[in-house]
């Protein structure tokens, strides 16, 4: 269950906004359930990250780097954050229990999950190092500024002044967007399982006082379900299976339930797609696609999901050819589904 909590308010972006970029880190470590279901067990894990911030213009007018975020301390940072993750999970401060959504609540059931077995934990843990690190920096910055005004310092030069007079990092506003891409965490899905999340600093409160990191979107995505079935209204195409790709996608405000249901489901509804999708003899891939969203929201639970169906073999000179829609459980309140 969530928690109820106060509204947050989520600050515009500064009229300057810069980016500092990981691509691609290396996270062997059990960072969400594995294809054979064994917790614990470590996995292949590439993580992406960036921090947007207000400003890289006084790093880049004094060629100064102490006016800049180190993506050198951040790798670090985030390698050890990752690395001890299951450290006091309990405690108030761990960084997957100061998460909220954008109405003050937090999911509740992802403290009971097992280190590793919910991808959201792992992307929050990112988040909050990068996060954190951006509010050290700033700190950096305004003790540098400090000093270089204080009477006792009779040095002065160009660098000061510009570093004075140009946008220096503030911590005020910051936004982390984090990419997951665990390759072999689905059987059935050749490219696995991709998640990705975006983090800002929001305040509560009437005056803003309390600040906590706010996930504002999330998105979950299952890539590559290969199927056989018949699907075609041509009469070659109706002689034997022909390979069908199927990917699926989530995405919504963060640290909803809708989050919740596609973690506790994706596992059985991958299998579940695969199968079924093996058994039909459809003839147009808008009903094939049809058919595999409601067995996605109706059948598991979810509220929305975009199914994209490609065929392979369709064109001899067309590598994919395919459709790709979005529904709802509202959707199939009020429509048939065609069974083949």
């Amino acid at each position: 269950m969530a928690q109820s909590g106060s509204a947050v308010h989520i600050p515009q972006p500064p009229p300057v906004l810069d980016n500092v970029q990981l691509h691609e880190i290396q996270l062997p470590l059990p960072a969400a359930p594995e294809a054979w279901h064994r917790n614990g067990k470590p996995q292949p894990c590439t993580a992406s990250l960036k921090i947007s911030y207000s400003s890289a213009i006084a790093s880049a007018a004094t060629d100064d780097v102490s006016l800049s975020i180190d993506y050198g301390k951040l790798f670090r940072r985030l390698e050890t954050d990752v690395r001890n993750m299951g450290d006091n999970l309990s405690s108030p401060e761990h960084p997957h229990n100061q998460l909220v959504s954008l109405e003050g609540t937090r999911r509740e059931e992802m403290k009971n999950s097992a280190i590793g077995q919910d991808p959201r934990v792992t992307a929050g843990i990112l988040a909050s190092a990068g996060l954190g690190l951006l509010d050290e920096t700033a700190a950096g910055v305004r003790r540098m500024a400090h000093v270089r005004r204080s009477p006792r310092n009779s040095f002065s030069g160009v660098s000061d002044v510009v570093a004075s007079a140009t946008y220096p990092i503030e911590a005020g506003y910051g936004r982390c967007e984090v990419w997951l891409h665990l390759p072999k965490a689905l059987l059935r899905a050749e490219e696995g399982l991709r998640y990705r999340s975006v983090t800002v600093w929001g305040y509560k409160g009437a005056e803003g006082e309390g600040r906590c990191p706010v996930v504002v979107e999330e998105e979950f995505r299952i890539d590559g379900i290969r199927c056989y079935c018949i699907l075609g209204v041509n009469p070659h195409e109706r002689v034997e299976k022909q390979s069908v790709i199927v990917s699926l996608s989530f995405t919504g405000p963060g640290q909803l339930a809708w989050g919740s249901t596609v973690v506790d489901t994706y596992q059985a509804m991958t299998r579940a797609v695969a199968e079924k999708v093996d058994e039909t003899t459809f003839q147009t891939v808008e009903a094939l696609a049809t058919f595999i969203a409601h067995i996605v929201t109706v059948e598991f639970g979810n509220e929305r999901v975009t199914v994209k169906v490609e065929k392979p073999s369709a064109l001899a000179f067309v590598q994919r050819s395919g459709v790709e829609i979005t529904r709802s459980q509202a959707f199939f309140k009020t429509h048939e589904v065609a069974r083949r």
